[in-house]
């Protein structure tokens, strides 16, 4: 059966092309295909993080897929579409709006949706690569697959992703560099452009990138997972981020009271409702900044203040600057 881990390119010309399989997306290199960088770069200690599979996959209505351990952290975002993803005995429903980590050895199984089945991103990543053994660009999954018990591919020994996996909203900061830096390896990979240099620095952002996410486990509920409610209730903020928003509004996304909203946005986000708001304007109002053209007054619009000199305020408050000189004398673009 063909999936997200092994499928590979039936072209002609063997190589992996997205453009020209829009329906059966190509995987990883064989088992025997060589490293291109004749000097493995690595951390001084002879150990590092480096991507070993990447791969767009579109399930078909209803297509199921199950490895039982997998030998890699795996990272999983949905392009578009919906679907299931169980593992370690959890269920995560997986969309456009959350970003999932799987964990070392981690078993998957994946359940597209009859109606709107989910095309997937998946990247690889083995956390302890010894830099003195080749980089062979192929996810262990398979019983019979030595590289499942190879000595110099290890998990992390500080555990700093965690043994479990994480759902985390794909709005969040991290969330969205891991998604940008996944889409890049996953290029590389259909480019057969198997570069060790560029693939051990691949993981290692990755890493860095979803590092804070086992924090994240601080503030689950008992099912493993942030709550539906909360899930709702941020991405609701997210669309109206443009307008005053109340307490009530934002519990009322989530179908729940205020001050259920209050005491699950306390539990899972460490703030208040009003707090996470102004936090995710003031980012916002950031990034706008950095990236684009708009006036302080322009900016304050649209991240939902009528008045700039409050949104001054706030905004000096959070950078210690004001907006006006956060971006005075870089580059744009």
């Amino acid at each position: 059966m063909d999936d997200p881990i092994s499928q590979r390119d039936r072209g002609p010309t063997g190589r992996a092309s997205y453009d020209r399989h829009m329906d059966r997306e190509p995987a990883h290199a064989p088992a025997s295909a060589a490293t291109t960088s004749a000097t493995p770069a690595g951390p001084p200690d002879g150990t590092g993080p480096v991507v070993v599979g990447a791969n767009w996959y579109r399930f078909r209505p209803g297509e199921q897929v199950h490895h039982d351990r997998v030998m890699s952290v795996c990272f999983i975002w949905a392009l578009d579409g919906s679907g299931t993803i169980t593992s370690g005995g959890e269920r995560f429903r997986l969309t456009g709006r959350s970003v999932l980590r799987l964990p070392w050895g981690h078993d998957v199984g994946y359940r597209a949706d009859e109606r709107g089945p989910f095309r997937l991103g998946t990247v690889h990543v083995v956390p302890e690569h010894d830099t003195s053994s080749p980089v062979v660009p192929r996810v262990a999954h398979t019983p019979d697959d030595p590289l499942m018990t190879a000595a110099g591919r290890r998990g992390e020994r500080d555990g700093r992703t965690g043994s479990v996996a994480v759902l985390v909203p794909a709005s969040s900061d991290s969330a969205r560099r891991a998604s940008v830096l996944g889409a890049y390896a996953v290029e590389r990979f259909l480019a057969d452009d198997f570069d060790e240099a560029v693939l051990r620095a691949l993981g290692t952002l990755l890493l860095a990138e979803s590092a804070p996410w086992h924090e994240e486990l601080r503030r689950v509920d008992d099912a493993g997972r942030i709550p539906a409610a909360v899930t709702r209730m941020t991405e609701h903020v997210e669309r109206h981020l443009d307008r005053a928003l109340s307490v009530r509004e934002v519990a009322d996304a989530g179908a729940c009271s205020p001050a259920t909203a209050e005491r699950l946005f306390a539990r899972h986000t460490g703030s208040s409702v009003s707090a996470w708001i102004r936090g995710r304007r003031m980012r916002e109002a950031a990034a706008m900044l950095r990236g684009s053209g708009l006036r302080v007054g322009e900016v304050a619009r649209a991240v939902g203040f009528t008045d700039p000199l409050y949104f001054s305020r706030v905004f000096r408050a959070t950078y210690g600057v004001p907006p006006s000189r956060y971006v005075a004398g870089r580059m744009r673009p």
